[in-house]
Parts: structure tokens; C-alpha cells; sequence
């Protein structure tokens, strides 16, 4: 009777609040639930679930070729804010890590735009603008946190929008976005993990060095250019004093050094140029 009771007294609580968002920001609801005494984040999950229904439906508006203009202006209002509010109540430990995956996976899916399928090779549509959108602001809202337990992940998926956004048409002020974003992962978030990996050919090798997110160069080396990549990654961890529990290298373009032991770093150069 006494869990009954507790759960009912916390139903109650947080309805109270979401009674009374109206005029409230998502960070502030957020952290108005957070102060129900006793709420944890399974006592919270059937709102979750309820709140990546919504967002399924409202992608679903959104996808439709159906769907007239004032809906679908309506549905991206209604999208950036639950994925706001997600964003908030992931901070305030209400809402679980895999929940922001699943809905980073929904908005822009592996694979998505950047290949041609193996079977028919037919190359997979770039997604749609207002995804690339809606990932900017949960990430603006989680990405420090993501950054603090799932660096690799959250380098991996920005490095994505990046690329995305340099095969599209999208507008100036979408391409302005996706940049400022990427130019925060690799100042403001996580300054002793991810570090940024610059190479340059010079005759027959490479000049390397390595800056950190707050722009400070940590080391500098050279290379053969037929040096494979994981020749490269040693020696960035040799040239450390203190080797980062978990060392994340990035490429000048935001996507991850790539885990292939047979590709130098010549070609790998190469590659990017052309």
C-alpha cells in the first residue's frame, strides 16, 4: 500500500506540472520533475515512452508527402520541442543515454545518404533538412554530456552531419549550424579525450601534429607516408606523458581517424584531397 501510495503521490506531483508547462521552458520543466522527491528515471519511463510516440509521430507527419504546409509547420515546432524537452529530462537523469541514440538513429539512420546500397546500388536520399535540424538541437542541449561517457559515439554522429551537409543543397543558415556544432565538440566538449589530427604531405612523408579541444597543440611528428594509420596512433600515444584513458582521434573534417590497419597515412591523405 505504501508503493501505491508513493506512486500515486508522485503521479500526482508531476501532473501538477505539466499542467502548468504552459510558459515554461523545457529546462525548467525538466528540472521541475527532477525535484519530485523520490521520482527516478523508471518511475518516469511510461512518460518517456509516451514522448518518443509523439516524436515518432511527428517524423511521421513530417515524412509524408501528404502533408500540407501548415502541418508540417507545426509538426517541426512540435518536434524541436520534444526533442528539447528530451534533451533536459536526459540531463536531469529522467530519460535513459539509449533513448538519445534512438532518437539520433530515427533522425538521421546509419548509413543514410552516403552510400549506394550493395544490393541494387541505388544511392540512399540525403534526409531531409529539418533532421539535420532536429539533431542540432538535441545536440546542443546533450552533446557535453553524451561527450563525457560516449565521446566516439557523439564524434562519430557530428562527423555524419558534416559530411551530410557538404553533399546537400541545404540552406546557408542549416551548413552555419552543423559547423557551429562541430566547432564546440572540438573546443568546449571534453578538452582531454578527442583530439584533433592534422597531416600534411611533404615530399615522401607526412607532417603531423595534434591540438586538443581548446586549440593547444599537444604534439607534433613526422611520418613516412607509407606509415599505416595504427603507426600513427602509436606514435600520438607515444609522444603523450599521460595517455588519456580513452583517446579519441578526429580528422580536420570532424569524422573519426579511421580503425584500418592495411590504408598509410599517405593514402589516407590522398583520400581526403580528392
Amino acid at each position: 500500500m505504501a508503493a501505491a501510495d508513493r506512486m500515486a503521490d508522485i503521479v500526482r506531483q508531476a501532473s501538477f506540472i505539466l499542467k502548468n508547462a504552459k510558459g515554461k521552458t523545457s529546462r525548467q520543466l525538466a528540472e521541475e520533475l527532477s525535484s519530485v522527491e523520490l521520482l527516478t528515471a523508471e518511475d518516469f519511463e511510461p512518460v518517456a515512452r509516451a514522448l518518443v510516440r509523439s516524436f515518432d509521430g511527428s517524423l511521421r507527419i513530417l515524412d509524408s508527402p501528404t502533408t500540407c504546409k501548415a502541418e508540417a509547420a507545426r509538426a517541426r515546432k512540435r518536434l524541436a520541442m520534444i526533442v528539447t524537452l528530451i534533451g533536459h529530462l536526459h540531463l536531469v537523469k529522467l530519460v535513459a543515454r539509449k533513448v538519445i541514440h534512438r532518437i539520433l538513429a530515427d533522425l538521421i539512420p546509419p548509413g543514410d545518404g552516403l552510400e549506394s546500397d550493395q544490393v541494387t546500388g541505388i544511392t540512399v536520399s540525403l534526409p531531409a533538412e529539418f533532421r539535420v535540424l532536429c539533431s542540432y538541437t538535441l545536440l546542443k542541449v546533450v552533446g557535453h554530456a553524451l561527450a563525457d561517457v560516449d565521446a566516439c559515439h557523439l564524434v562519430a554522429f557530428i562527423g555524419k552531419l558534416v559530411e551530410l551537409t557538404a553533399k546537400s543543397s541545404f540552406g546557408a543558415p542549416t551548413r552555419r549550424l552543423v559547423e557551429e556544432l562541430r566547432e564546440i565538440s572540438t573546443t568546449s566538449w571534453q578538452p582531454k579525450r578527442v583530439l584533433t589530427v592534422r597531416a600534411e604531405m611533404v615530399a615522401s612523408h607526412v607532417e603531423v601534429s595534434c591540438t586538443n579541444m581548446g586549440g593547444e597543440q599537444v604534439c607534433a611528428f613526422n611520418l613516412m607516408a607509407s606509415a599505416k594509420i595504427p603507426d600513427l596512433v602509436a606514435e600520438v600515444k607515444s609522444q603523450i606523458l599521460n595517455p588519456f584513458e580513452a583517446l579519441t582521434l578526429i580528422l580536420e573534417t570532424g569524422v573519426l581517424l579511421p580503425h584500418d590497419d592495411e590504408t598509410t597515412v599517405g593514402d589516407l591523405l590522398r583520400d581526403l584531397h580528392e
